[in-house]
């Protein structure tokens, strides 16, 4: 569990050079590509579930994300060649400028199916026969996280949100997958979407990242951050009762949207925006 603070904003296309040159100098180093899948999932609504527990608590029903990285070899369409190699690096984000991304609805649910009951690519041979190649496009793991809505405060200064989150390196079973697994744990799929961004590291472990973020559905697709960027700027801490660590990270936001002030406000969204609960309208 984490304490994650930020601050957000946004920027127009036109911007994002700028906006790349000034977080290098900030930074003083380039930014890092990064391809991202999030999946969203709800409770079966062909369950019912209890208001309350055995102990008389209140209950509330929420949405899980299972998120993981995305081969930038997806993004071969927009990248450009260096030598014999492909250069991947945020020029790419220039070229996405529109609904389109070469990256199908139908690939992504057949990561989602992907079967794992298979032997492990990383198993030893010992009879001479011919290993399974690994496919390159699910050797990341996913990432299942739980969100908090945001403490509220109208004097606060940067949004502070808990998150519960795990990692999934396997799960087994006959025909077993990420979807039959959350399925059995009684949620269903709701939707999906895909982030390509790129990712500053700065001192104090601050990152902040410039997101083209796209909706990916069934028969179409659709930017939903078109014609601009959102930009996002976090510090996650490990302990919400580290006051000290707690205040240095606000200040350490708290100097960085001074720093850019006058060219990307750094505000703190409506923390409605980012609740993950059902049923909360």
């Amino acid at each position: 569990m984490v304490q994650q603070l930020s601050l957000f904003s946004s920027i127009d296309d036109k911007s994002y050079d700028l906006f790349i040159a000034t977080l290098t100098t900030l930074s003083g180093n380039p930014p890092i590509l990064y391809s991202k899948l999030s999946t969203v999932w709800i409770p079966n609504p062909s369950y019912q579930i209890e208001g309350v527990n055995s102990k008389n608590q209140l209950v509330e029903k929420n949405r899980i994300k299972v998120s993981k990285e995305l081969p930038l070899e997806m993004l071969k369409e927009f990248s450009t060649a260096s030598g014999n190699a492909m250069k991947y690096n945020h020029e790419i984000l220039k070229k996405l400028r529109d609904d389109s991304l070469p990256i199908e609805y139908v690939e992504l649910q057949n990561m989602i199916n992907e079967n794992k009951t298979k032997r492990s690519v990383d198993a030893m041979e010992v009879d001479d026969e011919e290993t399974t190649k690994p496919d390159t496009k699910n050797k990341y793991a996913w990432n299942i996280s739980i969100s908090d809505i945001p403490a509220a405060g109208n004097n606060r200064k940067v949004s502070m949100q808990t998150i519960n989150e795990s990692i999934l390196l396997s799960h087994v079973g006959a025909n077993s997958s990420l979807q039959k697994m959350l399925n059995e744990l009684g949620y269903v799929f709701q939707y999906q979407y895909v982030t390509v961004g790129a990712r500053f590291n700065l001192k104090h472990n601050l990152i902040v990242e410039s997101q083209k973020i796209w909706n990916i559905g069934s028969s179409s697709k659709q930017q939903i951050t078109k014609n601009g960027f959102l930009i996002k700027a976090f510090i996650n801490v490990d302990k919400a009762t580290d006051i000290d660590r707690m205040n240095l990270t606000e200040t350490v936001l708290l100097n960085l949207q001074k720093e850019l002030q006058g060219y990307v406000e750094l505000t703190v969204p409506d923390r409605k925006s980012m609740d993950s609960r059902m049923d909360v309208d």
